[in-house]
């Protein structure tokens, strides 16, 4: 039901023992004492801090109650020669961890001296009889505190610790997915408008196309149109559900229909050399082909004239398998789309992040995108 919290079961069966073991052994220590007055004493003092445990706000309560005991007990004989608050001093113990690992600086400041103050006390609680023991009690719970507070400090790191990890984790998890999203767009939205200037293009220079032709183009582009939506839809259900990872492909099927895709012209062509005829990368190594190859060929489509050449060729190169995307045009006067992109950014971190590395650069009169990956094949 919303507004409920689950507690996990393992956690609820452990909390159940605790506190099971630690309300019999305040019975049998309130039982202990001499006279009623401590047993009270001993059970409210007892208590309190478990019950701080769970609620913050009876932290200094629990410790002012605590030492106003001490000092009443002290005072006037209340009949504690056997026990001074062995339950009182665990919960203490465990409530500094506590609040050592969740409260503000401002309030750790004087909360943590008060407890430690109000647990070293206890055995001030001792009667006549066994006074000669405080001292030592006194400084070997001082100690104890002391070593708890150290632990609260050491948990409070952990804690620190692990949260900014999964912050670190979600911030490249965003940037995966913008990479990601980058990716379909661009790709299927650069067709779009290639397709569509074509179009302008011919029937702004008198040349206005048949229906058929007409057709075929719109066709086109109604298709890009669904594959861009056919992407989106993948990457919802990437983040939605948490499915077993697919069989590994062959690099030849995933070339393939990267080149299929292309809308050209030129129509762009794959090539695989022989030793890699039947190879099946993992699938991040695969993964990592492919945006390579989408995103360079989205790249001719946007900065790219004159091209009648596109050629993607895999091989193994010195044991790792090389990728390249190479066109043979000039760099065009006017983008097709404008501005500043993050493609090439984009696919260094990614190519990076499975051990290989990217360049780009001039090839003859054209330019080449070439990724050089670890060679993991199946």
């Amino acid at each position: 039901m919303p507004g409920i919290r689950r507690v996990p079961p393992a956690q609820l069966f452990t909390t159940l023992v605790v506190g099971t073991v630690a309300l019999v052994a305040l019975v049998v220590e309130v039982c202990s004492a001499e006279r009623v007055p401590g047993g009270v004493g001993l059970a409210v003092c007892g208590a309190l801090p478990a019950l701080a445990l769970s609620r913050t706000r009876f932290v200094t309560p629990a410790a002012l109650v605590s030492v106003a005991f001490t000092v009443v007990a002290h005072q006037v004989p209340v009949g504690l020669d056997n026990t001074f608050g062995v339950v009182e001093l665990a919960a203490f113990s465990w409530l500094v961890v506590r609040v050592v690992m969740l409260q503000p600086v401002r309030r750790l400041l004087w909360q943590v001296p008060l407890l430690t103050v109000a647990a070293a006390v206890l055995p001030v609680r001792l009667d006549t009889d066994n006074r000669a023991f405080v001292p030592d009690l006194v400084g070997l719970i001082g100690f104890g505190m002391l070593f708890m507070v150290l632990l609260g400090l050491y948990l409070r790191l952990h804690e620190r610790r692990r949260a900014d990890l999964h912050a670190l984790a979600k911030q490249e998890q965003r940037l995966e997915y913008a990479r990601d999203l980058h990716d379909f767009v661009a790709h299927h939205v650069t067709a779009i408008v290639a397709q569509a200037r074509a179009v302008r293009y011919t029937t702004a220079a008198g040349m206005p196309p048949s229906p058929e032709a007409l057709d075929a183009m719109l066709e086109a582009i109604e298709k890009t149109g669904s594959q861009a939506l056919a992407s989106m839809r993948g990457m919802i259900t990437v983040l939605r559900d948490e499915r077993p990872p697919e069989e590994r492909r062959l690099l030849a099927d995933v070339l393939g229909e990267a080149v299929r895709d292309f809308p050209g012209p030129p129509r762009a062509v794959a090539s695989v050399s022989d030793d890699l005829r039947g190879a099946r990368p993992p699938a991040h190594v695969l993964d990592a082909v492919r945006h390579v190859v989408q995103e360079s060929l989205t790249n001719v489509l946007r900065h790219a004239a004159d091209v009648t050449r596109v050629r993607v060729d895999a091989r193994l190169d010195d044991g790792e398998l090389e990728v390249s995307v190479t066109n043979d045009g000039r760099a065009a006067d006017a983008p097709v789309l404008s501005g500043g992109g993050f493609g090439l950014v984009g696919l260094a971190e990614r190519v990076e992040a499975v051990g290989g590395t990217l360049s780009a650069g001039p090839a003859g009169a054209g330019w080449r995108v070439t990724a050089r990956l670890p060679s993991s094949l199946a």
